[in-house]
């Protein structure tokens, strides 16, 4: 096969994986998948790799999540699963209550709970379904806004803190080579919330989703 169409045929499966289609995030992951052609590695160090990884990526979460709780209290706004919660509505825009839900990760009593109570507080606007009148439409609003920005003005602080002394470039890099894992299993988490985990296994392993 001549390189350029290898190459033609590389661009067209990264745009099915990524949305961003710029030149410098196809480098990175046609030569991160070349390198792991390169280096297979034992599919016992493979596990262990990647429990490393998640173990590295939950810890730096957990002290992301540690320091924003600290800076809603000393601020005195509402508890951080608000922000988590209006920053996903207003990624989504007018939804259905278990989609948001559903967006969140969260089971079906914590994510009601949460909504509820932001609606109580006046920060969500929610409608009778003009498709079905036994579900719920909801929306950020303006006090809602209002109060994202508050938000946004303290986990600005808390990323600096989170990334202090790492280089742009390392924390571009990072974010480039795992956004298609992350694309990846949001999908998948939301399709098989509600399934057995060998279920979940099997369809995530067999790539039906």
């Amino acid at each position: 096969m001549k390189p350029v169409v290898q190459l033609i045929e590389e661009w067209s499966a990264f745009e099915e994986l990524d949305t961003e289609h710029n030149v410098e995030a196809f480098c990175r992951y046609y030569l991160e998948k070349q390198r792991q052609k390169a280096l297979p590695a034992a599919h016992n160090e493979r596990i262990m790799s990647g429990a490393f990884l998640l173990k590295t990526i939950g810890r730096i979460l957990s002290a992301y999540s540690l320091y924003f709780r600290a800076a809603v209290n000393y601020i005195g706004i509402p508890p951080a699963e608000s922000f988590y919660y209006l920053n996903g509505l207003v990624h989504l825009g007018e939804v259905r209550k278990s989609d948001l839900i559903n967006y969140m990760f969260a089971e079906t009593t914590t994510g009601m709970e949460v909504i509820n109570r932001l609606v109580r507080e006046n920060k969500i606007d929610e409608r009778a379904s003009p498709d079905d009148k036994r579900a719920k439409l909801i929306k950020v609003n303006d006090k809602g806004l209002q109060a994202l920005q508050e938000y946004y003005k303290v986990s600005g602080k808390v990323v600096e803190m989170t990334f202090k002394d790492i280089s742009d470039e390392t924390v571009i890099n990072c974010y480039e080579m795992l956004k298609y894992c992350e694309q990846r299993n949001s999908a998948a988490a939301i399709e098989l919330k509600n399934k057995p985990f060998d279920q979940m296994y099997e369809q995530v392993m067999a790539g039906k989703l």
